[in-house]
């Protein structure tokens, strides 16, 4: 869920923070993605493709192809799995499950649910085979993707949540898989130049908003919450200054927790994070998406050869010519011999008439 319509107020409130950038901007940046938002949109987006042993590839199908695509842009992604979640975010997550098993048993036929879902460890596999880092987070993605972009180590957190900006991460790319080859860049500086907030009263807005950690305080919507805390300029003066019978707050509600939970998170060691980037490895490839998880291997071979073809293609050395200028150059004498040169001396031939009849005038000729 992330910030609950966050995105629509930073539209409407600092559209100057938010800009539309084409996704060759970014080669040669690392970007570092939360792997689970990345892997979860081939759900819908790709049909079930289920192998001989009764697995569901499709989600690997399409983590290979997307990125393929971040490669063939010149991007350096790096992939980030989620940890344990934090123990104030149960209620929501065991919401989320209700509702989806809810659906699935709506919509899917009995036997969709005797799929083999793929490990973790697959996609692993799959990222070290394409040479594409990734990295474990003790706990929430986004932190962490934060916590790399803060420290310099990215460019850019990619995600759809908006919980990456309270999170810290200094840019936000959305909508990553557009067909038109842009992304929305959201810039966090610019954001709380144009709102006229700190980071901390930042988190307070995301809270007031609704987030994943705990409930809002009901009949304060997004733009009463912003100009709330512009007003007052923190939650507790909020709650000082309005109405409780109006106003309501949730019971038990954690807010110093949920606060901590934003702004000093459970991050992975930075000090341990090394991020190495190598070609992908073709056979490798072919062993485990074809051979062991029966992925059509024609399509792996065609994947990897467009990825051939989007390299910056390497100056060849000029080929011998046969011209004038350009061909190869006969060989001299001096090339196999040292040759000694004489010294410089004047011709001893015969003087020009002028000079033979000025040798032979009288000198006072030459004064008069």
């Amino acid at each position: 869920m992330g910030i609950v319509k966050l995105a629509e107020l930073v539209e409407e409130e600092a559209p100057e923070a938010v800009r539309t950038v084409p996704l060759e901007r970014y080669r040669d940046q690392v970007v570092a993605l939360d792997a689970s938002v990345a892997i979860s949109q081939f759900r819908t987006a790709i049909p079930p493709i289920i192998n001989r042993h009764g697995q569901n590839i499709s989600l690997l199908q399409g983590l290979f192809y997307r990125t393929l695509h971040l490669l063939k842009k010149g991007i350096k992604p790096v992939f980030v799995f989620d940890g344990k979640p934090p123990d104030l975010k149960q209620p929501v997550l065991a919401k989320r499950a209700a509702i989806a098993g809810a659906s699935k048993d709506a919509k899917d036929p009995p036997a969709s649910g005797l799929l083999q879902q793929l490990p973790k460890q697959d996609y692993e596999t799959l990222l070290s085979c394409l040479g594409v880092p990734y990295v474990q987070a003790p706990a929430e993605a986004e932190a962490t993707c934060a916590a790399l972009v803060k420290a310099g180590l990215a460019f850019a957190t990619a995600t759809e949540d908006m919980d990456a900006l309270p999170f810290g991460s200094l840019r936000l790319l959305r909508h990553l898989n557009a067909k038109n080859g842009t992304v929305e860049e959201i810039s966090l500086p610019v954001l709380l130049e144009k709102l006229s907030m700190t980071q901390e009263q930042f988190v307070d807005l995301c809270i007031l908003l609704g987030c994943d950690y705990c409930e809002k305080i009901r009949g304060v919507g997004p733009k009463k919450a912003l100009k709330l805390l512009r007003q007052h300029g923190s939650i507790e003066q909020v709650v000082e200054h309005t109405s409780r019978q109006k106003h309501p707050l949730p019971d038990n509600w954690p807010l110093a927790e949920v606060r901590a939970l934003f702004l000093d998170p459970a991050v992975a060691p930075l000090s341990q994070v090394a991020l190495e980037w190598r070609d992908p490895d073709e056979e490798r490839l072919v062993c485990f998406l074809a051979h062991e998880k029966h992925m059509n291997e024609s399509r792996v071979r065609r994947g990897m050869e467009k990825w051939r073809e989007s390299l910056p293609k390497q100056p060849q050395p000029p080929e011998p010519g046969f011209g004038a200028e350009d061909g190869p150059r006969q060989a001299k004498m001096e090339d196999f011999f040292q040759v000694k040169k004489r010294p410089h001396q004047v011709p001893s031939g015969p003087l020009s008439r002028k000079k033979q009849r000025l040798k032979h005038q009288p000198e006072n000729a030459a004064r008069t």
